[in-house]
């Protein structure tokens, strides 16, 4: 019996101190000459994440090998038939480049992510116009638009936030660059139609 009580004020007082923690975390205290009064404000809602996943990058562009890479990719899409095809295989491309790009940037090789971001954007767009032909082939198009679409937009989200932590230049080079994914978002948008 005294084992279960000792249990129950434990977790009454865990409990406790949590409560006051969140309760103080978004309470302001205001005090003027004649009382003090408790403001609650509300805490902002994190934006809702882009549950999309990008693959494992591999080897990253300042690895010696990497060129082997770009040879063995070039020659993978030159050797791919249909483009709808092309457009999957480009758009698994853009977003191989995109995490390099992020690892490089985490990495502190700022200048050859954001070089590397550049490049998986325009795979991004290159992977629309390989399904606006196949669209004009007569193939439905329509999931493979869906995840180009949400791929745009996570692509315009981990640039965004990578962002953040840079200089104003190159902050502003990362955001010219969520253009591609903008103009991917309408051009899907229109396959959808």
């Amino acid at each position: 019996m005294k084992k279960i009580f000792t249990v129950i004020a434990a977790l009454v007082f865990a409990f406790s101190v949590l409560f006051l923690s969140v309760l103080n975390a978004s309470a302001k205290v205001v005090t003027t000459k004649t009382e003090t009064v408790l403001v609650l404000t509300p805490t902002p809602t994190p934006k809702a994440e882009i549950l999309y996943y990008l693959p494992y990058p591999g080897i990253l562009p300042d690895h010696p090998l990497y060129s082997f890479k770009m040879i063995r990719d070039r020659i993978w899409l030159w050797l791919t038939s249909g483009a709808e095809k092309k457009a999957e295989i480009v758009l698994l491309f853009a977003d191989k480049r995109l995490g390099a790009g992020r690892f490089l940037i985490e990495g502190n090789k700022i200048d050859l992510g954001i070089t590397t971001i550049e490049k998986a954007e325009k795979y991004l767009e290159q992977a629309v116009l390989n399904l606006e032909e196949a669209k004009k082939q007569g193939e439905d198009v329509s999931v493979l638009a869906k995840k180009i679409k949400t791929a745009a937009e996570k692509h315009q989200e981990l640039i965004s936030d990578l962002a953040q932590g840079l200089s104003s230049e190159r902050k502003e080079t990362l955001v010219r660059l969520t253009q591609y994914s903008e103009r991917v978002i309408l051009g899907t948008e229109k396959l959808l139609d």
